[in-house]
């Protein structure tokens, strides 16, 4: 015998072994002979059997190729607080005497300081398969350590050992003694915001950024770079609402609608920003912007020969109520419903708000920078359209004759079409956004960044120049032009006496009298007060982080903003010399509040949309009567019409005609006086203002 085994020899006596079973291994035997002699070995009739012994050794394996074996296990790289992972098979052998794997148990031994030695530290259970254990040291103190595994119970008491190597936190994490492993860094770290330093993942609940200031330089999530500086923000627009786990390698998933870099104020790439909205989309055809141009080239000579040819200006008076309500509706869109509005009502209202009306993807790569150069470029265009036509009739009789005296009064109207778009275009290019920066050399800055695009440094770079457009707009046109209109009444009474100012005050009389020419000689100041209405409501929408958190204080602004200007209509008597303008005025503003009351009484989005569809539709059908009246106003002004008129009523014309000549050669001692003196009052109130019509 052999290690005090008992050794039974026995004839050749037949042994058959059937339905065997030994759970995990030594399915027909288990132990082996250590006899080096086979002659008492059983002599098998079929010698593929299972079998095996407790665990003798062990070795390192690959979980794809489990049959590989390895005696060494390379060097791991770890963070604090991460998990040694390696995989191992324990051997026994079988009952020829060879390895095979078995089950057992592997003791690991390691350190709980630099300074200790070696203790048992886990236990670990495997099968006889390429099994994975784990331990995790929770050093964190940067430096190389040892790691022994044994084989629990191994008659040769059999070991191996390796090393692994601690390493500084990455970025976005830091060392923490107390637990003894990678947690968030301080610049990472707020409420509701955790790390793993396992997966590198660090999660929050959506309405949030976090990220490297330079995310244009990639890098390894597992890096630890001195110099960087994290971004931690508050992201309303175009951040994910959800809850996010991501890498800061990779911090593109806390955005939405395809956007992506710092701060999700980019497109992702291969995506660009679309005209119309401020989605994210794919540009199939880079030949397009060719058409796009010439199309909304076309556009603007047809909008600006429309409005000529049916005289749809300011200086009827018809407009201003129309252009406030379809101002505002505009702004307050995603206010009133998230879903939107119908198509075609959306439409119409871009349309009058000079804005494309549906989503285009103008050229491939175009961003938040280049939409805003061309948000200005269209009205200006239109202003250009305009004031060549004026020139034109300034130096050709023939141009003139056929323009008539509404050149002036729409350019006066294109002023106002464009003066919203503009000061909002302006309020987004001067939006400015501070942003702290925490570096890991525990330094703290601010810097200034474009709220538009936070990949854009506020005021310098590209940045530069249409911040210093958007000044040069703001000085030389909306506060020059606001303020004109009104405080034109106070001009003319007190400084129309100042030759210079007379001088100066001349040359834009007509357009200002296009806006007062309806208004009534007291209240020509009214236009001036819609547009300063407009302001409040306008930075309010525009400056606001976050529409659906917001929604009850826009709603409350603009329903004040309505009150007021209601109130001040009412009080005044009406400021429009014509009743119906006072009648279109008010109806427009009681729409405005009806769609701004269910707003905020109902709830549910489906009824809000309802409404909200209903108003529109009803604003679209006052519209339209408005076009058809200016329709009429000039066909009735046409010889042509004139004639058709009389020729169907011609003979009704010729049986009132004597009693009209009758009753109009008939006139009072009274009214032959006032033919040949004026009356005081009429002096004065032509000498007060003149005409657009009268000038041009």
């Amino acid at each position: 015998s052999k290690y005090n085994d008992i050794k039974l020899m026995v004839p050749d006596i037949p042994l058959t072994l059937i339905n065997n079973t030994a759970g995990l291994v030594g399915g027909d035997m288990y132990g082996w002979y250590t006899d080096n002699s086979t002659t008492c070995q059983f002599n098998l009739t079929n010698p593929h059997i299972s079998s095996t012994s407790d665990a003798v050794s062990m070795c390192f394996c690959d979980p794809l190729n489990a049959k590989r074996c390895y005696s060494y296990e390379s060097n791991q790289h770890i963070f604090p607080g991460q998990t040694l992972k390696f995989y191992a098979t324990l051997l026994g052998i079988n009952y020829f005497g060879t390895h095979t794997p078995t089950d057992g148990i592997v003791e690991v031994y390691g350190i709980s300081s630099p300074k200790s030695t070696l203790a048992l530290v886990s236990q670990k259970y495997i099968p006889n398969t390429c099994s994975l254990i784990e331990y995790t040291p929770n050093l964190i103190q940067t430096t190389i350590y040892h790691i022994r595994l044994s084989v629990y119970n191994s008659p040769t008491h059999y070991t191996k050992s390796f090393d692994y190597i601690v390493n500084e936190c990455p970025i976005g994490f830091s060392a923490s003694s107390s637990q003894g492993s990678c947690t968030c860094s301080q610049s990472v770290s707020r409420e509701n915001v955790t790390c793993d330093i396992n997966s590198l993942n660090i999660t929050h609940n959506g309405l949030l950024w976090i990220g490297t200031y330079h995310t244009s330089t990639p890098f390894n999530a597992n890096a630890t770079n001195p110099n960087a500086c994290i971004i931690n923000e508050d992201c309303l627009l175009y951040c994910s609402p959800n809850p996010v786990a991501f890498k800061l390698n990779d911090t593109d998933t806390q955005c939405v609608d395809n956007r992506g870099q710092r701060m999700c104020g980019s497109c992702t790439e291969g995506y660009s920003l679309l005209m119309g909205s401020n989605k994210c989309g794919q540009c199939h055809n880079k030949y397009m912007i060719i058409a796009w141009i010439a199309l909304f080239a076309v556009m603007g000579v047809l909008l600006v020969v429309l409005l000529i040819a049916l005289n749809l200006t300011v200086s009827l008076g018809t407009l201003n109520g129309l252009l406030f309500y379809a101002n505002i509706v505009k702004l307050y869109e995603p206010v009133f419903s998230r879903k939107g509005a119908l198509p075609v009502l959306s439409q119409v209202i871009s349309w009058i708000n000079l804005d494309f009306g549906f989503e285009i993807c103008f050229y491939n790569g175009m961003d938040s920078y280049a939409k805003q150069w061309l948000q200005f470029a269209f009205p200006l265009y239109l202003w250009i359209i305009i004031i060549i036509i004026i020139q034109l009739c300034r130096r050709y009789g023939k141009m003139s004759r056929l323009m008539g005296s509404h050149a002036v009064p729409v350019l006066s109207t294109l002023f106002l079409l464009s003066y919203t778009k503009l000061v909002r275009t302006i309020v987004i290019v001067l939006h400015k956004r501070e942003v702290t920066l925490h570096c890991t050399n525990e330094s703290v800055r601010s810097v200034s960044l474009w709220y538009e695009d936070p990949n854009i440094e506020y005021a310098k770079g590209k940045h530069a120049g249409l911040f210093g457009f958007a000044l040069l707009v703001s000085v030389f046109f909306v506060i020059p032009y606001t303020l004109f209109l009104l405080l034109n009444p106070f001009y003319e009474k007190y400084l129309s006496n100042f030759t210079i100012l007379k001088k100066l005050l001349s040359r834009f009389k007509p357009i200002i009298d296009a806006y007062s020419g309806p208004m009534k000689d007291e209240y020509r100041f009214w236009p001036g007060l819609l547009l300063v209405a407009r302001i409040p409501v306008l930075l309010s929408v525009t400056l606001v982080d976050s529409f659906i958190q917001s929604q009850h204080f826009l709603l409350s602004m603009l329903l004040t903003v309505v009150a007021i200007v209601s109130s001040l209509s009412h009080c005044f008597g009406g400021v429009y010399k014509k009743r119906m303008n006072n009648v279109l005025e008010v109806w427009f503003l009681f729409n405005l509040c009806i769609m701004v009351g269910l707003s905020v009484a109902l709830n549910e989005d489906s009824k809000v949309l309802i409404w909200y569809n209903t108003c529109l539709s009803v604003f679209i059908f006052s519209f339209i009567l408005i076009v058809v009246y200016h329709l009429y106003l000039q066909l009735s002004n046409m010889k042509c019409y004139d004639a058709l008129i009389k020729k169907l009523f011609k003979k009704q014309d010729e049986d009132d005609e004597p009693l009209l000549d009758l009753i109009e050669s008939y006139k009072t001692v009274d009214q032959q006086k006032m033919e040949i003196v004026p009356s005081s009052t009429d002096v004065r109130r032509s000498a007060s203002r003149e005409s657009v019509v009268d000038l041009f």
